[in-house]
């Protein structure tokens, strides 16, 4: 899928990536939580088990009270039991709150604690990644793999890292043996069809963009991205209803401004040229194809 903006993760980002990290977490005190009330209570109640704090930190994040929710980590880092799932979740947090030192620190520590955890690798490589250091996150997502080789989403990171520190051959190579064995994975498909366009296999990764709508209909960067493809191929027209389809389904992917942005310059709508334009430029596009065409 398209990659998030780091700098403007939402609550609701934050529990997706929390989710990742959940799904290993060891039973505890898993009591449900409505209320800060209840929250303060279950730490209480269970001030040595790490489970109370991440689920107390999880609803409030919830709720998007992310400096409490760190606030919360943090004393259950001193005061619980020893937790590599506990370290994970407190550097999602600091990665939310773009504290990127801290939340690199964080993932060290789980990953030291617990050697064994895939999600403290998958943590750490995540964050290695938008420090800059591609490489470094490439090994992590390694080490992730290799402590769990099944996971779909350590499977796509890796095959998405290798790509952009340029090993494309072995990425769509590592992606070919993955979607064998998990051929209804819409996410490997996307990284296909990736790796196709980063060797202009064009034809090649349009046809891969459709097997992932045919998996997966609300795809929207399968939409954008065949949207790109239909600019290269000429066909404009084509490319505006591919763009507007994906931006119907998530009207912040960026690939889809940009490229809604390029037809519409050679559709003679310079209305939407210059609003998607614009919107794509704001998140960091180089928009300069649309506003040469355009007479800017």
């Amino acid at each position: 899928m398209f990659r998030p903006n780091f700098s403007r993760i939402t609550p609701l980002a934050v529990l997706v990536l929390l989710g990742l990290v959940m799904s290993s977490c060891p039973a505890g005190a898993v009591d449900e939580i409505g209320s800060k009330v209840e929250g303060r209570a279950l730490i209480a109640e269970h001030p040595k088990d790490p489970a109370s704090y991440i689920n107390y930190s999880r609803f409030l994040v919830e709720a998007g009270e992310m400096k409490e929710a760190q606030d919360i980590l943090e004393i259950g880092r001193n005061k619980a039991n020893s937790s590599s799932n506990l370290l994970v979740e407190l550097a999602v947090v600091y990665e939310a709150r773009d504290r990127m030192s801290k939340a690199q620190a964080a993932a060290r520590d789980a990953v030291a604690l617990d050697k064994g955890n895939p999600k403290a690798h998958l943590r750490l490589g995540e964050i290695h990644f938008r420090m800059g250091s591609k490489k470094a996150g490439v090994e992590s997502y390694r080490r992730a793999l290799n402590l769990s080789p099944t996971d779909a989403v350590v499977r796509v990171r890796l095959v998405n890292g290798l790509m952009d520190i340029g090993e494309t051959i072995e990425a769509e190579d590592l992606c070919l043996q993955f979607i064998a064995s998990d051929p209804d994975n819409p996410d490997l498909w996307l990284a296909l069809g990736r790796s196709f366009e980063k060797r202009e296999m064009n034809r090649e990764a349009f046809t891969t963009y459709g097997q992932v709508l045919s998996i997966d209909p609300r795809e929207a960067e399968a939409y954008a991205r065949q949207g790109r493809l239909f600019c290269r191929f000429g066909q404009f027209e084509s490319a505006e209803a591919s763009c507007r389809k994906s931006l119907a389904l998530d009207p912040n992917n960026l690939m889809a401004h940009a490229y809604l942005g390029i037809a519409c310059s050679y559709l003679d709508n310079g209305k939407d040229a210059r609003k998607h334009a614009r919107i794509a430029e704001a998140g960091g596009m180089n928009m300069g194809a649309v506003w040469e065409k355009l007479g800017k």
